[in-house]
């Protein structure tokens, strides 16, 4: 007897008839839809985390140390220390401030950053300067005396390559005939996208000591980056950036190292309650596509109680009468999730030509930049992410096999026979 709890349950599978086998096909297609759903939302939050800390971190760094009185000699030295540490890939100083852009009667607010080394970091490597190209495997670096300005900024003031552009800071002078703004005038070396809205569109970059000359501070210098191999190490080797930070200040107090994970905080945390939301709002699908099961089965288990009554009489254990009932609905729970993950990791594989169709059709952008900070929709897929899905789909699916099983094992034989 202990082949034929497989050949029973494939028998089953496809005898269903009329309203059961509507029931049956929707609670599947109910699955099929939930885990894809789960998938598909599961892997743009993931997508959409990573860029965004890519693309924040790529440019502020993933933490900040800051030295009271710091100047740039000392930092050129500090930052060589820094870099003598494990996990830590490079370590720029920089000098910033705000300012307003104007080129060609048009004007807009912008970050100025300074930065030591002059050479961009790797998440600027779309950025187009002149006589320089970043598939040559060097850095970009800035021209003397030059800026390169988002490719957003540059385009709403038309400040183009090879022009120029005029910055105006706040932090001016009071002369007698009133309060007179810092004026600099600079050339534009080129542009940079990053892919997200808010540098794009908010961000000028220069040399240093242009920055420092333009701000009048001198050869202060504002802040160090320091950018890691692994994100996730900061915690791990922020004593060890303090400790190497505490040979260049007179105090304790006058040095401050901000992880990206104080700085960024309440934003990515917010991604993360989102993410937790959104897979218990879409996990009610496969809970109600579960509940289709338990019916579907329960209606098989009525129309069948005279093949458990033959089936018990000749030999079947109550045991084995409960397997059928349970395999069968694991079994079309499992295909639910198979077509599931199929369909989800299909859309994902061809989420920009979908995001495409729609706009086309529908004339809706459904991934406005100026909304979600970036240029595209991301997927990501995650092994774990689908491996949680698989998982609690087929564990609804068991638990909802399991009642119309154990009542089919409790069937009276006798009393089914004699019934007819």
């Amino acid at each position: 007897m202990t082949g034929f709890v497989p050949l029973v349950v494939g028998r089953y599978l496809g005898s269903r008839r009329g309203f059961t086998r509507v029931v049956t096909v929707f609670s599947v297609l109910g699955i099929l839809l939930g885990v894809a759903a789960l998938i598909v939302v599961l892997a743009v939050m993931s997508g959409f985390r990573q860029e965004l800390m890519g693309r924040i971190l790529g440019v502020s760094g993933h933490g900040t140390l800051e030295i009271a009185g710091l100047v740039d000699k000392d930092a050129e030295v500090l930052a060589g220390e820094l870099k003598k540490i494990p996990g830590v890939v490079d370590a720029v100083p920089y000098v910033s401030g705000q300012v307003m852009v104007s080129a060609n009667g048009s004007a807009s607010g912008a970050y100025v950053r300074g930065v030591g080394g002059d050479a961009l970091p790797e998440v600027f490597e779309k950025s187009e300067i002149r006589n320089q190209k970043s598939d040559a495997g060097r850095p970009l670096v800035i021209p003397q005396g030059e800026l390169v300005v988002g490719g957003g900024l540059a385009a709403m003031v038309g400040a183009l390559p090879g022009g120029g552009v005029t910055l105006i800071s706040p932090e001016g002078a009071r002369t007698v005939m009133g309060f007179v703004p810092r004026i600099g005038s600079f050339g534009v070396a080129g542009t940079f996208d990053v892919g997200m809205v808010t540098y794009d569109n908010g961000l000028v970059l220069g040399r240093m000591g242009d920055i420092q000359q333009f701000l009048h501070r001198g050869h202060a210098v504002d802040a160090v980056e320091v950018r890691l191999d692994d994100p996730q190490k900061i915690e791990a080797l922020t004593p060890q950036i303090m400790q190497v930070a505490m040979r260049f200040a007179e105090s304790p107090v006058d040095v401050r190292f901000v992880p990206w994970t104080v700085t960024n905080a309440e934003f990515f945390r917010a991604l993360q309650v989102e993410r937790v939301t959104m897979f218990i709002i879409l996990s009610l699908i496969v809970v109600v596509a579960a509940f289709n099961i338990i019916t579907g089965q329960m209606m098989l288990v009525n129309d069948k109680t005279s093949d458990i009554a033959i089936l018990r009489t000749m030999g079947a254990t109550k045991a084995q009468v409960r397997n059928i009932f349970l395999f069968n609905g694991l079994l079309l729970g499992g295909i639910g999730v198979a077509g599931g993950v199929g369909l989800g990791m299909l859309i994902v594989w061809r989420m920009d030509k979908i995001v495409a169709f729609v706009k086309a059709l529908t004339g809706v952008d459904l991934f406005p930049k100026d909304v979600y900070f970036l240029s595209e929709l991301p997927g990501r897929l995650n092994a774990t992410d689908m491996g949680m899905v698989v998982g609690m789909a087929l564990v609804l699916t068991v638990l909802a096999s399991l009642y119309p099983a154990w009542r089919a094992s409790l069937f009276n034989p006798v009393e089914l026979l004699r019934r007819g």
